[in-house]
C-alpha cells in the first residue's frame, strides 16, 4: 500500500499513463507517414501528456491536502482542478489565435473531467481508508 500513500509516486505513474496512452495514439495516427514521424509524434505527444498529466495530478494532490472537511475537499479539489484545466486550454488557444477553441478542447476537457472525478474519487476513497484503519 505504500504506492497508494504517497503523492508524488500517483503522480508520476499517472504522468507516464499519460505518455504511453496519448503516445501510442500518436503513434498509431501518424503510422502511415512512416516510422520516424510517428515516433516523433509519439514523444512529442506522450511528452505532452506527461507533464499535463503530473501537473494536474500534483496540483490536485495539493489542493485535496488544504481542507478537512470531506465534501469541501472534495468539491474544491475537484471544481479548482477543472477550472484550471479548461482556463488554460482555452487560453493557450486563444493567444494562438484558435478559431474553433471548444471545438478544439473539448476532447481534452471529457477526458480531464474524467480523470479528474476519478482521480478525485480515488484521494476521497484513500482518505477513508486511511483514516478507518
Amino acid at each position: 500500500m505504500r504506492f497508494a500513500n504517497n503523492g508524488l509516486t500517483r503522480s508520476i505513474v499517472s504522468g507516464l499513463l499519460g505518455f504511453l496512452a496519448y503516445g501510442g495514439w500518436a503513434c498509431y495516427a501518424n503510422y502511415d507517414y512512416g516510422l520516424e514521424v510517428a515516433t516523433k509524434a509519439a514523444f512529442t505527444q506522450g511528452s505532452y501528456s506527461f507533464i499535463v498529466t503530473l501537473v494536474m495530478t500534483l496540483f490536485m494532490e495539493a489542493l485535496f491536502r488544504l481542507l478537512a472537511n470531506p465534501t469541501l475537499r472534495f468539491c474544491v479539489t475537484f471544481f479548482g482542478t477543472c477550472a484550471v484545466l479548461y482556463s488554460t486550454s482555452w487560453g493557450v488557444n486563444a493567444l494562438m489565435g484558435t478559431p474553433e477553441i471548444l471545438m478544439t478542447i473539448l476532447p481534452g476537457i471529457i477526458i480531464g473531467t474524467v480523470y479528474t472525478f476519478g482521480y478525485t474519487l480515488s484521494l476521497t476513497r484513500l482518505q477513508t481508508i486511511n483514516s478507518t484503519g
